[in-house]
């Protein structure tokens, strides 16, 4: 019995250390990269999310790289409520686009192609956007109306 849950400590310890060297190493690469990265979870499920802020930064979205991994996300945080358009521009794989108004999903796109040319111009107001790997909203059974947490 005490083998077991010193086992079990020990799992739980390497477990800890391991994220927290995932956490890091995501904090460090994307700080590197101009944006910060926060926790969010939509249906219980957790995403790093790198967050961004700054004009150039969301013009460039996720363009020109080559994957995003399982558990990541973008969050484009605006400075005020309006209607936000999104292209695909420069994409390299697809995307499921979330837009969110206080907390809760308003509207959303999924599998959008990245060979998708024109521009996606929902017709609600948000106050921020969120790109995640294609194929994770339905996965997730997301829908408008579910909330969004942030940690």
């Amino acid at each position: 019995m005490f083998l077991k849950i010193k086992k079990i400590i020990l799992f739980i310890i390497i477990a800890g250390v391991v994220l927290a060297a995932i956490w890091y190493i995501l904090n460090r690469v994307y700080s590197l990269a101009g944006n910060k990265i926060g926790t969010i979870a939509i249906a219980d499920q957790k995403f790093y999310a790198e967050i961004v802020l700054s004009e150039e930064k969301l013009s460039q979205g996720l363009g020109d790289r080559d994957g995003l991994c399982r558990s990541c996300a973008m969050l484009f945080k605006f400075s005020s409520t309006g209607q936000y358009p999104f292209w695909m521009k420069d994409m390299r794989f697809p995307l499921d686009i979330l837009w969110i108004l206080d907390g809760k999903i308003v509207y959303l796109e999924k599998n959008v192609s990245e060979k998708f040319a024109g521009i996606l111009s929902p017709p609600i107001v948000a106050d921020q956007v969120l790109e995640i790997n294609a194929g994770i909203a339905d996965k997730l059974g997301v829908k408008a109306g579910d909330e969004i947490k942030f940690y």
